[in-house]
């Protein structure tokens, strides 16, 4: 399956890092002392322009396709 590329910040049109500006449960979540059962929070997606984006699912293709939807 081809890996799915976030377009660029529909606000400043930065493209945006995923190693730094991203939250993947899969990759990011660790136990906390707190919490160590928890699933971790659902994906988050910032550009540097202050944009916080968090479609509510822990489903990475999921927030990509909610991130990417918009018209052209």
């Amino acid at each position: 399956m081809e890996e799915i590329k976030l377009k660029p910040c529909p606000f400043c049109g930065k493209e945006i890092d995923t190693e730094k500006n991203t939250y993947i449960p899969e990759r990011d979540w660790a136990p906390s002392f707190y919490d160590p059962d928890s699933g971790g929070l659902p994906v988050s997606i910032r550009c540097e322009c202050g944009l916080e984006f968090c479609p509510s699912t822990w489903d990475w293709e999921e927030a990509v396709k909610a991130w990417n939807k918009r018209k052209e």
